[in-house]
């Protein structure tokens, strides 16, 4: 983390809090930080809505008379810390600003391009109500014809078509789309095998593919089978002085950095139980290939295990001993009288093995790939996950880092970010089998994972168990268990969906079920 110390002084002396102040000026300008909206400063503070609108507030407003008062600004950060020690149950209704959206989403778009105008006049004209989105897709697409301009018969032949395209994509009032989507993936699901994916470099490693796979997205785990991540990295080292991610030792560096190392890993230990002695016999080639030294290795198990190491060489040693109970040099002169239990050694020796030398927890293996034939770019791939540590390392960039772990995903980038990353884990998976389903149906999916805010199992775990129909949710598992708590409670079912309806044989509330006509006699 590089904070800039001038932004965040500026942002101290507005009032904001040293803590969010700190987090808003990591490598950023002043002129970074006053065009971000209260949805980013709510997501690079860690903090709700209501205090990121009001960090936006005193960003945004001009301050007439100097500095604020002190007192104030030392009452608001008391507030912040209460606030934060608090269990968060809801977070309020952030306020929607239109200037901010309208400039988040034209933030990529050229609107003064002379063809998207053209094309925005055209559909103003037409009464065709096309986002800016739809107008820069359709403008790169005339474009790519290479064709800059477009004359009259042209223009009405796009939005002729533009208005064809548009309305066969909705969905037709009381059309079954959750019947439709299940039908879509699982019908070409019966056709998928389980299939595994084998990690260049890596002989042991398969990552899980095929139906396995998604069955693990739509069951929501929390941890997949086989969590991996790419990492990428940034053009440059953090000091700017040499090349990063074109640079294959540089990146042999980092990932020696991620990958987890263990005392196993770079020595032999040997338990010689009548001494009551453990040994460690340093592998010197191991070694280097963790980015490691003897000397380095003696002072973290020192400081770890807080026991005397001894060592043949203290500058650069080659073999290490450690025996339970002893602190310091001074107690080996009192182990003749008082030697350690043979328990304690087998326990020393079982935290030696376990313990963690280097590297981030959940990270343990990390593979350099590479390079891209076309620009040359190496990049790590990872056995494990752990997107908040990785994210916070040194010369990362976190806008390309991605992890196969979704409910990561949503803890550290929140719901938005994990609906996308179901909706391209789905893609990619049935891809990956040779399989071509509408995105439109994994979005589906996607949506009704994630509509409450956090991501649930489509199982009776998660949305299945909270449908309100007793005989929905008694159709898909436990059947006994919820007819007996239904009736125990004496809970109705008002018959308003599928399920419920074929059950119990009466048409669906679906198509032309839809319309209720009845025939009423007339009277003679």
């Amino acid at each position: 983390m590089v904070v800039k110390s001038a932004t965040k002084k500026k942002l101290t002396d507005l009032g904001v809090d040293e803590e969010h102040a700190h987090l808003l000026a990591d490598d950023r300008k002043w002129d970074d930080v006053k065009i971000l909206n209260p949805q980013q400063i709510a997501e690079i503070c860690q903090t709700d809505s209501g205090t990121a609108q009001s960090i936006h507030t005193k960003i945004t407003t001009p301050i007439k008379s100097g500095k604020r008062d002190s007192a104030t600004t030392t009452k608001r950060v008391r507030i912040q810390k209460r606030r934060s020690t608090r269990k968060k149950t809801s977070l309020p209704l952030q306020s929607y600003r239109e200037e901010d959206k309208s400039s988040q989403i034209l933030r990529e778009i050229d609107t003064d391009d002379p063809l998207y105008q053209q094309i925005e006049a055209e559909s103003i004209k037409d009464g065709m109500v096309l986002t800016p989105r739809i107008i820069h897709d359709l403008t790169e697409g005339i474009r790519s014809r290479g064709m800059d301009k477009l004359t009259s018969k042209q223009m009405k032949s796009v939005m002729k078509e533009t208005k064809a395209m548009l309305a066969e994509s909705r969905v037709d009032p009381h059309e079954a789309v959750g019947i439709t989507t299940a039908q879509s993936i699982g019908e070409p699901g019966t056709q998928m095998t389980m299939r595994t994916f084998h990690y260049a470099g890596v002989a042991t490693v398969n990552v899980t593919q095929g139906l396995p796979r998604v069955i693990e997205i739509v069951d929501a785990r929390k941890e997949p089978n086989t969590p991996t991540m790419m990492i990428y990295l940034e053009e440059k080292t953090p000091d700017g002085k040499k090349a990063l991610k074109t640079n294959e030792k540089q990146v042999q560096s980092i990932a020696a950095g991620l990958e987890t190392t263990t005392t196993r890993d770079i020595a032999s230990i040997d338990v010689d139980v009548a001494q009551r002695v453990l040994t460690l016999d340093l592998k010197n080639q191991n070694l280097k290939l963790k980015n490691m030294n003897g000397r380095e290795v003696m002072d973290k198990l020192s400081r770890a295990l807080k026991l005397y190491v001894q060592a043949d060489n203290p500058d650069r040693p080659k073999q290490l001993k450690l025996i339970p109970g002893v602190s310091k040099e001074d107690d080996l002169a009192g182990l003749a009288a008082d030697p350690p239990t043979y328990t304690a050694l087998l326990q020393l020796e079982d935290k030696v093995k376990k313990l963690r030398l280097k590297g981030l927890p959940g990270i343990s293996r990390a593979n350099v790939q590479g390079p891209d034939k076309n620009t040359g770019e190496y990049y790590i791939a990872t056995i494990g996950s752990n997107l908040s540590k990785v994210s916070e390392f040194a010369g990362v960039d976190r806008s390309r880092t991605y992890t196969n772990n979704i409910v990561e995903i949503y803890q550290y980038l929140g719901i938005e970010a994990a609906r996308q990353s179901i909706i391209s884990e789905l893609r990619d998976t049935l891809e990956g089998a040779g399989l071509d389903v509408d995105v439109r149906h994994l979005i589906t999916v996607a949506d009704v994972m994630t509509s409450e805010g956090e991501v649930r199992a489509i199982g009776r775990h998660g949305v299945s168990g909270t449908k309100h129909s007793i005989l929905a949710r008694s159709a898909f598992e436990v059947t006994v268990n919820h007819l007996l708590r239904a009736g125990i409670i004496g809970e109705r079912d008002y018959l308003k969906g599928v399920t419920e309806n074929v059950i119990v044989g009466q048409p669906v509330a679906l198509g032309t079920g839809s319309v209720e006509l009845y025939y009423a006699p007339k009277n003679n």
